[in-house]
């Protein structure tokens, strides 16, 4: 038996660290074709955690209390008898939710991808990198050569998302905020960024994209949808992926102050479509299989944010409230 601790929510609440608590557990012996892995690196998805803790799931019912977190890296420690791909020390990735804010966890041999090495890179290709690549494909069904806007370009998500409209070669236009997240877009040859703190969105988008955008990719929401919206191009698609900038607002009474969305789409035959990773399971072995090996010839990069060190189960909350904050510049991870 091991002691470990992990973050456990007990109840939903419009806070995360009200909602949870560290707890210790004994974590037994692996039978069967369970494996046992000691977390080593643990991927933050504020956004996710805040509407979990919130009860916002619609498509899964949660009663505290339960535990938190989605993706990790680690090293097996033991494995059932019935486990034949996996031996003590081989490296590990595991993207389940309520398996990756805790020290140690018992998974099933059939979840679990092998890694090359502790490498925290890993933590950020599975699973955001799997949902940039199966919603541009599945939902967005992206094509060679055109126009793609992507927002909150900059993060963990969005560098991603540039990434692979690049490699179908898109124009890609970024969206972020603030002069570093604009020079590290420079870097993954985004063909146009626009930086919403210094410029307007719907101007710049108009300049750049005359004939509207093809492709627009958005997790924010608010009145940067709105300006997405009215610059689509004819049959353009617009893959919701997240609405952070109303997330805790749904629901709220709002004035409508300007044309209903059907006007703003019809004419155009303009679609809007919605993602969900985890209501998309049937594509993500071959999403992930396909990025790692992307991954490891070198042909897609991975930002991690460094600019703060986070480390141990404690720093967890830390990390989360940064990634809300809004400062992060590619994927915020926590060192257990």
């Amino acid at each position: 038996m091991i002691l470990s601790k992990k973050i456990q929510v007990f109840e939903t609440t419009d806070n995360i660290r009200q909602s949870t608590r560290i707890i210790e557990e004994m974590v037994g012996q692996p039978t069967g074709s369970k494996v046992l892995i000691r977390n080593h690196f643990v991927g933050i998805n504020g956004l996710f955690d805040r509407a979990v803790c919130r009860d916002e799931l619609p498509y899964r019912l949660l009663n505290p209390p339960f535990d938190l977190g989605v993706e990790a890296i680690g090293e097996v420690v033991a494995v059932g008898e019935l486990v034949n791909d996996f031996k003590i020390g081989d490296f590990v990735s595991t993207t389940r939710f309520t398996q990756s804010y805790k020290e140690y966890q018992l998974e099933d041999a059939s979840k679990i991808w092998k890694i090359p090495s502790l490498n925290p890179d890993y933590v950020a290709l599975r699973p955001t990198a799997v949902s940039a690549l199966v919603a541009l494909e599945q939902v967005g069904q992206i094509r060679n050569e055109e126009t793609v806007a992507v927002t909150a370009a900059a993060g963990g998500l969005g560098q991603f998302v540039v990434q692979f409209a690049k490699m179908r070669g898109c124009k890609v236009i970024g969206i972020c905020g603030g002069e570093l997240k604009k020079q590290f877009l420079e870097t993954l040859n985004c063909d146009f960024v626009i930086d919403y703190k210094s410029k307007n969105v719907g101007e710049a988008l108009k300049k750049i994209a005359p004939k509207g955008i093809n492709l627009v990719y958005d997790t924010v929401g608010g009145e940067l949808f709105d300006c997405l919206i009215e610059n689509l191009a004819v049959r353009g698609r617009l893959v919701v992926s997240g609405y952070a900038a109303d997330m805790g607002k749904i629901g709220l009474p709002v004035a409508v102050t300007r044309p209903r969305i059907y006007e703003q789409i019809y004419w155009k035959a303009a679609q809007i479509r919605c993602f969900q990773n985890a209501l998309y399971p049937e594509f993500h072995n071959d999403a992930s299989r396909r990025i790692l090996e992307w991954y490891e010839a070198g042909e897609i990069k991975v930002k991690l944010d460094r600019t703060h060190t986070f480390k141990g189960i404690n720093a967890i909350f830390e990390a989360i409230e940064y990634h809300l904050s809004g400062q992060s510049i590619g994927k915020v991870f926590v060192e257990l």
